[in-house]
């Protein structure tokens, strides 16, 4: 009885049955089909008394019993509506034809039965078109994140191996901004277009976000061929002409990572993340765009959500702190100021490197946190001693591309210098190239805001190949960094050399001042003197400090 009730619950107050078992609905459907038997034998007894009126409240029960069988399972349901329905036409035609009843009387029994069984094909149509459009992504017209959960959950049943693939167009977010929404959908649709005549009869793509598609291919399919021949054919140059008519031509970058059912996971879910883990490690690697999930990833993945929960500890239990490299004017020695730099220590006294926290705070957001943390607590323990050093003094903060790309960003540094009465032209902020692959507009009218405030901004990482000439002259940058991997071979490489030079000249033509980051011996400082740079940062000349010793340096 409690198993009926639970059933009618599911019916009547949430609208399916999706989430009642197989053999609940089966049990259901029996009952139900005993139940329009005995209706019909009823009916047939008023039938044949005359009771016409009777005999319409029956035929009334009988599609109610359709009704309710289409709402359990359509599928099933529509089978048997259609063969019980069949039969009582089949029960009328010989009833007419054996004349047991006046001619006219079952007349009004065999157009309700046809209008009913319309009436449920009518039904059981929309609802087919109803769940086609909740699994269907209305874009592209593949299955959407839903419809790949339910395809994969049927292949897991049948429990056959299959393979998945996750792919992503790395730079399909700057192709947006760039020109737009309705040519970023023009590349979304002529991907999937190659796509899915790539794959064939081998599997079945999806989309389940922006640009990230998801493959699922058969276990006999070339997985690595099929993948690579895709990657080679979104790479290729594109052609899409827009509105207006004009062609407009661009290079779409992804990254693929493959997962198999059931190597790696049994279960969907894990399955898709694996495949995203992998497809992560292609987009860092320099050498493959497609990578196979294997369980150091695994491993990894384990420890970056350890490194996530110390995170959140840390914010809340101020386990992080702050040391400050200074930076030198080249020609003197005269401190310019200091970067400052986020270090994590836990209660026990183990230091987590930036190396690996920062990449994990940035994937989840809370480097948005760790950039407030950071502004907020330079501005506390410099601003005092900014107002009463004997020089001018510049404070630079390391900002990440999700800040600098939030239109809200700049109000947000306003109300902290308010809050803390720092002086904004001895603020810094730095951020990276890779900012302008994020927001390109958003990014360039943030910094033009920081700029009005007098805050100064500086370019950290350049020359590693992410910004273009035509960006950069927006842009009213006051410092170029350049890189320490362009500064460590300039001692025994000629063409390092040349690189170097080339870009503080770059940065000078610009109106920029130059600083050279990670110099760390004389002979790299002799060679950068030579080349007119500005200003060096690097062990050479001074370590990061503790804020005690910054802060001493500072007042002499």
């Amino acid at each position: 009885m409690d198993s009926i009730q639970k059933v009618l619950i599911d019916l009547f107050f949430r609208g399916t049955m999706k989430n009642t078992s197989t053999f609940k609905k089966i049990v259901f459907l029996i009952l139900l089909t005993i139940c329009y038997i005995f209706l019909q034998l009823s009916q047939s007894k008023f039938n044949n008394n005359g009771l016409t009126s009777f005999n319409g409240v029956l035929m009334s029960f009988q599609f109610v019993c359709f009704l309710l069988m289409i709402f359990i399972d359509y599928n099933i349901g529509t089978i048997i509506a259609c063969i019980c329905s069949g039969l009582s036409i089949i029960n009328v035609i010989l009833l007419i034809h054996k004349r047991v009843l006046p001619p006219f009387v079952p007349l009004p029994g065999f157009f309700n039965t046809v209008i009913y069984l319309v009436t449920l094909l009518i039904l059981v149509h929309q609802f087919k078109k109803r769940d086609r459009e909740t699994v269907t992504d209305f874009l592209t017209g593949l299955k959407n994140r839903r419809g790949l959960f339910n395809l994969l959950n049927t292949k897991i049943n049948s429990n056959k191996s299959f393979y998945i693939v996750y792919l992503d167009l790395g730079n399909f977010k700057l192709i947006n901004d760039n020109y737009g929404h309705v040519f970023g959908d023009s590349i979304l649709k002529l991907v999937t277009e190659k796509m899915s005549e790539i794959i064939g009869k081998d599997g079945v793509a999806t989309r389940i976000g922006g640009d990230e598609f998801v493959m699922v291919l058969n276990e006999n399919s070339k997985v690595y061929q099929i993948t690579q021949n895709i990657l080679e054919t979104i790479n290729q140059k594109t052609s899409i002409t827009d509105e207006e008519g004009n062609s407009i031509e661009t290079y779409i970058t992804a990254y693929a990572g493959i997962a198999k059912y059931p190597d790696h996971a049994t279960d969907a879910e894990n399955l898709i993340k694996y495949a995203d883990i992998a497809m992560y490690e292609a987009s860092k690697s320099k050498s493959h765009r497609i990578v196979r999930f294997d369980q150091d990833m695994a491993k990894n993945l384990n420890r970056q959500l350890e490194v996530e929960h110390l995170i959140n500890e840390a914010l809340e239990k101020d386990y992080f702190y702050l040391v400050y490299q200074p930076q030198y004017l080249l020609d003197g020695k005269k401190l310019r100021g200091f970067e400052s730099l986020l270090r994590l220590k836990t209660p026990d006294g183990t230091f987590v490197s930036p190396a690996e926290f920062i990449p994990v705070a940035e994937k989840k957001d809370l480097i948005l946190k760790i950039d407030d943390y950071v502004i907020r607590r330079v501005m506390n323990e410099f601003k005092d001693i900014v107002l009463s050093a004997p020089s001018p003094l510049t404070i630079s903060v390391n900002v990440s591309a999700k800040n600098i790309g939030n239109i809200a960003f700049p109000q947000k540094v306003k109300k902290y210098l308010d809050q803390t009465g720092f002086p904004a032209s001895n603020l810094e902020i730095e951020i990276t190239e890779y900012c302008f692959v994020q927001s390109v507009e958003t990014t360039i009218e943030n910094i033009i805001k920081l700029r009005e405030m007098g805050i100064q901004i500086a370019l950290d990482d350049f020359g590693t190949g992410y910004t273009s000439l035509s960006y950069l002259a927006k842009m009213p940058i006051n410092l170029l960094k350049v890189d320490k991997s362009l500064v460590d071979d300039i001692e025994k490489d000629q063409k390092s050399q040349d690189f170097v030079n080339a870009v503080i000249s770059m940065g000078h033509l610009m109106g920029c001042e130059v600083i050279a980051e990670g110099t760390e011996t004389e002979t790299q400082l002799d060679i950068l003197n030579n080349q007119k740079c500005d200003f060096v940062q690097g062990y050479v000349w001074g370590k990061p400090l503790d804020y005690e010793v910054a802060k001493e340096l500072s007042l002499k």
